[in-house]
């Protein structure tokens, strides 16, 4: 709901285990449509240690009230993998999940 600290845990693994973290980037964020302008921004954090492989994934208060219950957005989840850490695939981009987003309008106001 609008107003609310929205939250997931994610575990990026791969069939060898958990995948190491280790200096990548994260980028999540909420529009209505793909091209159209920016409407909320996820905050993701790497878990300690990051070679577990996990992620917390927020939409915080101040970013929920800036949805409206009447409408439909898409997000989607960016992992931008460093080229530190000897990934094979290091500097690339993957998206690692996707999805609609609606809200519903609070009866509280903040």
């Amino acid at each position: 709901g609008r107003g609310e600290d929205f939250s997931f845990t994610l575990t990026i693994a791969t069939s060898g285990g958990p995948v190491n973290l280790t200096n990548d980037l994260f980028k999540a964020e909420v529009r209505r449509d793909a091209g159209k302008p920016l409407v909320a921004t996820f905050t993701v954090t790497i878990s300690n240690p990051p070679e577990g492989g996990v992620v917390v994934v927020k939409l915080p208060k101040q970013e929920t009230l800036k949805l409206d219950g009447n409408a439909r957005y898409k997000w989607d989840l960016f992992r931008i993998i460093d080229g530190d850490t000897g990934d094979p695939a290091e500097g690339d981009t993957v998206r690692l999940i996707y999805g609609d987003l609606q809200v519903e309008n609070n009866i509280t106001d903040f």
